[in-house]
């Protein structure tokens, strides 16, 4: 049973309360495996017995044989996901169109989930704190490393250690005149969410750059940018087009940023030609 398709075919059928239900499962599909259905309601802002009958009038299930067959649909997902990127590897000569074209894909969902406003707002936030500190793990840590060398370029002060005890120690540090940008796809990561705790307790404004809203590191944060993906399983292989996502984040925020932080283009590049001049006698 494809129950994404099951609930788009039947949603002009459903009640309003029942439509709020659909729309949170639809949105947040692998998040309702670890719900109650009171928990469920509460998000939906709906009562449990809507949450049943609107599973019953579906999928013909009760709730928790529903979150039964959606877990089937995520691994029967999963599967197909990589035995088609597996099959990529078929043709050597095609591959490279269909990486650039779910590479575009992944850009354009990241332009369409976040607003040019939401955008301009973690811009001026970055550009105006003391410190920017870094909290990430694993591969969002290639991404944070990314970021950080790009603010650094343009004299923006920023702090990431991929060790997650300093990550720790740093956020003990954080003050309400820096920001913390957090980033974890699942925003799940049980270091990075830690140690946001620890700076949000210190007025720290945070920046979480993410898959969903619903998460616990989303529901922390002060601005929230989104980076969705069809990797919808924390297994998934190479975490590749999630993390094309993120750094379309990061060079969008660069980019902004650096138009804002560098008024005399000509002098700044001369001043970065001669800096690597310098390097280069010293050698």
């Amino acid at each position: 049973m494809d129950m994404i398709s099951t609930i788009r075919n039947i949603y002009s059928k459903l009640s309003p309360s029942e439509k709020k239900v659909a729309d949170f499962v639809m949105k947040n599909p692998q998040q309702v495996l670890n719900l109650s259905i009171f928990e469920l309601a509460d998000l939906c802002n709906v009562s449990a017995p809507s949450v049943s009958r609107f599973v019953k009038r579906t999928f013909g299930l009760n709730f928790l044989e529903t979150k039964v067959e959606l877990a089937k649909n995520f691994s029967k997902i999963e599967k197909n996901n990589v035995t088609e990127l597996l099959s990529w590897a078929d043709d050597l000569v095609d591959m490279p169109s269909k990486i650039i074209n779910e590479i575009s894909l992944t850009c354009n969902d990241v332009i369409t989930a976040n607003t040019t406003d939401k955008f301009k707002d973690v811009i001026n936030l970055i550009k105006n704190a003391d410190t920017v500190y870094f909290f990430a793990v694993g591969s969002s840590a290639n991404v944070a490393t990314d970021f950080q060398n790009k603010l650094l370029k343009i004299g923006i002060k920023s702090i990431f250690i991929s060790d997650s005890n300093l990550n720790m120690l740093n956020s003990n540090i954080c003050t309400p005149r820096d920001v913390v940008i957090a980033i974890s796809f699942s925003g799940r990561t049980k270091e990075v969410n830690i140690a946001v705790s620890n700076a949000k307790k210190r007025n720290t404004p945070i920046v979480a750059i993410t898959q969903g809203m619903d998460n616990r590191l989303a529901q922390m944060a002060d601005y929230v940018l989104l980076s969705p993906s069809y990797e919808i399983n924390e297994n998934r292989l190479g975490a590749i087009f999630s993390r094309y996502g993120q750094l379309f984040i990061v060079d969008y925020l660069f980019v902004g940023l650096a138009k804002q932080v560098i008024k005399n283009t000509k002098q700044f590049a001369e001043s970065y030609h001669k800096l690597f001049e310098i390097l280069k006698e010293d050698k």
